[in-house]
């Protein structure tokens, strides 16, 4: 099983190339799919809370 996903715990500097927002929201839906076998509880609460601001950032940029 591959470490936790620092970067989206703001843990860890961001890469080179920031990912867009689909990005974002699949690399979280698929962290969060990972469960308590790798997060802890409040770690999983930030990419539930991360998830959740990007689905309401994308939900208002396509807005019309």
């Amino acid at each position: 099983m591959s470490p936790k996903n620092l970067y989206l715990l703001g843990l860890e500097e961001s890469p080179n190339r920031q990912p867009d927002i689909h990005e974002m929201i699949r690399s979280l839906k698929n962290e969060i799919s990972r469960g308590e076998e790798v997060y802890s509880r409040d770690e999983l609460a930030i990419l539930e809370r991360k998830l959740h601001e990007c689905q309401e950032f994308l939900r208002a940029m396509t807005q019309t």
